[in-house]
């Protein structure tokens, strides 16, 4: 069961571990990799769900009880990666609603520009003369 213990805690620490440098990543990047980020992330959920199941599996076949002071820090570290699961959602969100603001920019720029370039009816050239 020690293993296992040991196996989920290295779990959440690369998990920890990723979280903090994809969290610099947003907020230090104008256009972060933001799909590369979740497939990173997704992995690396998938590797601690798998440690922690491994744990409980473990923990159900164990015959002695099992440390609750075990229990309670893997129990407060999963609740502190959640959170920062929900910090890197807002930053993603932020730069999400960033694009979506300079897309609506250039859209207004193109059409801008756009009615300034004579359509095929009207003359090519335009004489003023006094």
């Amino acid at each position: 069961m020690k293993d296992s213990v040991a196996h989920v805690s290295n779990q959440c620490s690369e998990y920890e571990n990723l979280q903090n440098r994809h969290l610099d990543l947003l907020r230090e990047e104008l256009l972060p990799d933001i799909a590369q980020m979740t497939i990173e992330r997704r992995g690396a959920s998938e590797k601690l769900k798998s440690a922690i199941d491994e744990f409980i599996s473990a923990t159900n076949q164990a015959k002695f009880p099992s440390d609750n002071h075990e229990m309670a820090t893997l129990k407060q570290r999963l609740g502190l990666i959640l959170k920062v699961d929900e910090a890197i959602g807002v930053e993603i969100q932020r730069h999400k609603n960033q694009l979506e603001k300079s897309l609506k920019h250039l859209k207004h720029g193109k059409t801008t520009l756009e009615s300034y370039r004579p359509s095929k009816n009207s003359p090519s050239l335009i004489s003023i003369s006094r």
